[in-house]
């Protein structure tokens, strides 16, 4: 399962987009969010001035890692 990722920079117009993103973090040293791809691609970009946005897909994953990890379902009011 994958989901995208929209960002782009605050007072920017245009939305940039990342597709099949499988996995993202963040790494605090230099406070910027890494995103891995399907294809095994590693993204970096600067949380500086940055807005992030998610699909639902990943609340998705993050639900199901989570369901299996201890074998019972989650249930969320939305």
């Amino acid at each position: 399962m994958t989901y995208t990722v929209w960002y782009k920079s605050i007072g920017q117009i245009f939305w940039h987009r990342l597709l099949n993103v499988r996995g993202d973090g963040f790494v605090e040293t230099n406070a910027a969010r890494w995103f891995i791809l399907d294809d095994e691609t590693r993204i970096e970009i600067s949380c500086n001035n940055m807005i992030f946005k998610f699909s639902k897909d990943r609340w998705m994953m993050i639900k199901k890692s989570m369901e299996e990890d201890i074998h019972q379902p989650i249930i969320t009011k939305l």
